[in-house]
């Protein structure tokens, strides 16, 4: 089928000085020699509109604030100061705002009066307040315009100056390097212009409000900041916004000024664009009506997030960035340059969404950089055009899972999707990808090999020391080789179907086989070059795991070590366990504790139906939307406490896919097949979730709306799930959820008896002309059984891991053990539905109590940090 595949577009402290000769503050002139054009450019003022998924709370000293779009940055803070990024150049930092009015005797800095701040996705406002003035300063990022826009709404009964300053940079992102710059004052346009010996790049950063400036040498940049004084005429501040507009670019000077001018001129055009991707974005793609309000809306900006990896560079084209933070002395923003392996997971998340477009335009641009033997790039400096990057620099291809993520990305998009046209125009490049895959499988076992491709898991520390062979590397290759047989056959290359589907079953067992620890009872982390086995206990089972690639029983056993707080804590999953002697809380491969892994380690749990010890991980990472930075998720936090680490990236992507892909892959359980108008739905709801509604879940051309509901009795429940869609018809593999021991299951489609099939679930079709309409309705009802709500934890910054953990729950003959972990001398209490039961303490020094009906109540006895416990629940007679 045909996909639409065009994107969506539409601290220091303040240095003021002021000249000696300075316009008095009551002067709103235009001063001697300035062309009326300068002049003429205005913003009247329109309203700056409030957003549904708004964000706002009083200004947090040192906590980021970033305004990005496609072509620029606004990387800074929340009391004002920031860094102006029009890409590839780092235009300049420690922008800021100061203000002086006739009332005090010196400026006073922006920073010390930033009250509060509010996020919008198109627009985002630093409201400063004075006894004798309020200004609120809204930061705009273009989507078609190199540059960024400031409009300051002043309100102030007195005459009152605006002091803008910066230190200019003009430097290309790391690594490349600019030589001989300079800037001036052009008084004519009343801008700062940026240039070098060459004039090939160049900005300007000025104001058509902006009096004078503060004069430095012309030939160099200098040690102090420039900076504008900006007169304020407070009844023209009523019917105006002050512009401060950045522009950039390596292009020659004169576009450079047209991009300045038109940031002004079309500036409430531009705002309106922004609004109207916004709204396109919220309205198109995937929402989610839960009981739990921030969870929707965390899902709402998480989405905004996703779309927000998108860069246009000017040499290399537009493509996926990690994530944004701060450069301060140097030119890194983040990771504000291109990676292949942090898109390819970030895409799980956007098919999940219906992002495809964005999607579609990723997958051809890594596929435009791939290495003439077949590799796909790990990263792309937006510098890469002016250096020799792919040749003298070793980062380009220097890990070996980028490869076939981009593999599996392009299956997932193509299964959710059913673009098969895209998948013609790639197959070449995935044809060259898979070879350059075989050539890293030298020794028979199935599986791909770091000696021989590069790194993949760690990058430093020890736990990477004589590795041959991750896990993580493992699972991503079993799970490319998963989807090549099925690309393959697809593109009618029976070659490559026959060669994946050989090695396939090879793959699964190695990972089941030689990673196996028996006595340990999980997998391990690594093969090593002698043929002995990393033991230690990591994360990274939990990426082959979320891809169901592990035999049940051996998956359910690793997961439940994974449950445990030494990997799982109360905001996500540390990469080492605690209890390894590698293990250090601040060490970036050896303990910190990352949102993108606990994304896999919660998706695994739901893969293998233990969503009790899923749910709180997903449930962290949304409680990151508004801890920190403002609707973004950082890179990674303290394994000791609930922090993020002073050098983490506070908005980084795959961050924010760790969130979207264990909600809607694992508690909605949707898993589109587009190609053979199919589509998988397994859901694993919150037993303590009496309804919730999913809308705009695509596969392929039809789009579906789906409604739960769920009663519980004393004797037994129900779960209802209407489904409504429209589109072409679309055959539902439906996998109930019911309770553990549940019996007399019953299950009618639109009245009619339905029965499972062997995998558990049953078929469900609608589509106009279908036999079962546009709209069908599931109803799954039960007697006995039972289900235990998953624990919750409400994190608070700074805090130790203390919360409950379920490690296992299953049944047994005359009932169920439920295997729980907590903080020693802390009692928690655990919400059961379904039948009525008693409780005894079958191991661990703990106490129970069931004097709350529906509630275990579980005490730890003092001793240990951590202790343990398996609880028998037998049905009351």
């Amino acid at each position: 089928m045909k996909i639409d595949r065009s994107p969506r577009v539409i601290s220091l402290p303040l240095l003021v000085a002021i000249s000696a000769t300075s316009p008095s503050l009551a002067s709103s002139q235009t001063p001697a020699g300035v062309p009326p054009d300068a002049a003429a450019l205005s913003v009247p003022r329109f309203e700056i509109e409030a957003s549904p998924i708004e964000l706002s709370g009083p200004v947090r000293p040192g906590e980021y604030l970033g305004v990005t779009g496609p072509r620029s940055a606004w990387l800074g803070l929340e009391t004002g100061e920031a860094e102006l990024w029009v890409h590839p150049l780092k235009v300049g930092s420690g922008f800021r705002l100061g203000f002086s009015t006739p009332s005090y005797g010196s400026p006073i800095p922006g920073e010390q009066l930033a009250r509060s701040v509010q996020v919008r996705p198109e627009i985002t406002t630093i409201t400063y307040s004075h006894a004798a003035f309020q200004v609120r300063q809204h930061i705009l990022a273009p989507a078609e315009v190199a540059g960024l826009l400031v409009l300051l709404e002043v309100d102030s009964p007195e005459p009152l100056e605006v002091v803008a300053e910066f230190e200019p940079v003009l430097n290309y992102m790391w690594p490349g390097s600019i030589g001989g710059q300079y800037a001036y004052w052009d008084a004519g346009r009343r801008v700062f212009v940026l240039s070098e010996s060459l004039q090939a790049q160049n900005a300007v950063v000025g104001s058509p409000w902006a009096a004078n400036s503060v004069e430095h040498p012309a030939h160099q940049l200098g040690e102090a900041p420039r900076t504008m004084v900006i007169p304020v005429d407070p009844e023209r501040a009523r019917r105006e916004f002050i512009p401060i507009a950045m522009a950039g670019g390596t292009t020659p000077r004169e576009e450079v000024f047209e991009s300045y001018e038109r940031l002004i001129s079309e500036a409430r055009s531009l705002y309106d664009a922004k609004r109207a991707w916004a709204d396109s974005v919220l309205a198109s793609t995937v929402s989610i009506e839960s009981p739990d309000p921030a969870l929707d809306l965390a899902l709402e900006w998480a989405k905004i997030n996703l779309e927000e990896q998108r860069v246009c560079n000017p040499d290399l084209g537009c493509g996926f960035v990690a994530g944004w933070g701060l450069s301060r002395n140097g030119t890194r923003p983040g990771f504000g340059w291109f990676f292949g392996g942090d898109a390819a997971m970030t895409t799980f998340a956007m098919d999940a969404l219906g992002q495809w477009g964005l999607v579609a335009e990723e997958l051809a641009f890594l596929a435009k950089y791939q290495r003439e033997d077949g590799k796909i790039t790990h990263e792309i400096s937006q510098a890469a055009a002016r250096i020799d990057w792919f040749g003298t620099y070793p980062y380009a291809y220097y890990h070996a899972d980028t490869t076939p993520y981009w593999m599996v990305a392009l299956y997932e998009y193509w299964r959710a999707s059913g673009d098969d046209e895209l998948l013609r125009e790639l197959w070449p490049a995935y044809r060259r990808a898979w070879e350059w895959c075989l050539t890293a499988e030298t020794d028979g076992d199935g599986i791909i090999e770091n000696t021989v491709g590069g790194l993949a898991a760690v990058e430093v520390g020890g736990l990477g020391a004589a590795l041959h062979q991750d896990i993580y590397l493992a699972g991503v290759w079993a799970a490319a080789l998963e989807g090549t047989g099925a690309l393959a056959e697809r593109m009618g290359d029976a070659e490559v179907a026959d060669r994946a589907r050989e090695m396939a079953p090879r793959a699964r067992a190695t990972l089941d086989d030689a990673y196996w620890l028996e006595d340990a009872g999980h997998h391990a982390f690594g093969i090593l070059a002698d043929g002995g086995t990393n033991d230690n206990l990591t994360v990274w089972p939990a990426t082959a795991a979320a891809f169901g690639l592990f035999d049940a029983a051996r998956a359910r056993s690793t997961l439940t070590h994974l449950a445990s707080d030494r990997v799982s804590s109360d905001w996500g999953a540390h990469m080492l366990s605690t209890e390894s002697d590698l293990y250090h809380p601040l060490q970036y491969n050896m303990g910190t504790v990352w949102p993108f892994v606990t994304g896999y380690v919660a998706w695994g749990q739901y893969r293998y139906r233990r969503p009790w010890a899923g749910f709180h991980l997903m449930d962290a990472v949304k409680q990151m939307t508004f801890d920190w930075s403002l609707g973004r998720h950082p890179e990674l936090l303290s394994g000791t406490f609930y922090q993020p680490l002073d050098q983490t990236v506070p908005h980084q992507f795959f961050a924010t896919s760790a969130l979207v892909t264990p909600l809607l892959r694992g508690v909605i359980g949707w898993e589109p097949d587009a190609p053979l108008g199919r589509a998988r739905l397994a859901p694993q709801l919150p037993p303590d979730w009496p309804e919730v509604t999913v809308r705009r879940l695509r596969a392929g051309a039809t789009t579906t709306d789906v409604e739960f509901r769920q009663t519980w009795t004393a004797t037994g429940g129900e779960r209802r799930t209407t489904l409504t869609t429209t589109g072409p018809p679309l055959t539902f593999d439906f996998v109930p959820d019911v309770p553990v021991g549940a019996r007399e299951v019953a299950i009618r489609v639109n009245g009619i008896d339905a029965e499972l099939g062997p995998d558990g679930s049953f078929e469900v079709i609608t589509g106009a002309g279908t036999q079962t309409g546009e709209r069908a309705e599931i109803v799954v009802s039960w007697e006995g059984g039972l289900t235990v709500a998953p624990p919750r934890v409400s994190l608070q910054p700074g805090q130790r891991s203390t919360g409950l953990r379920i490690l296992d729950f299953a049944s047994e003959a005359d009932g169920w053990t439920l295997s729980v972990e907590g903080t020693a001398g802390r009692t928690y209490d655990i919400a059961l539905f379904g039948t009525p039961v008693h409780l005894t303490v079958a191991s661990g020094a703990a106490r129970v109590s069931d004097s709350v009906p529906g509630v275990v109540r579980i005490g730890f006895a003092e001793g240990e940090a951590r202790a343990t416990a398996t609880v028998r629940l037998t049905p009351r007679m």
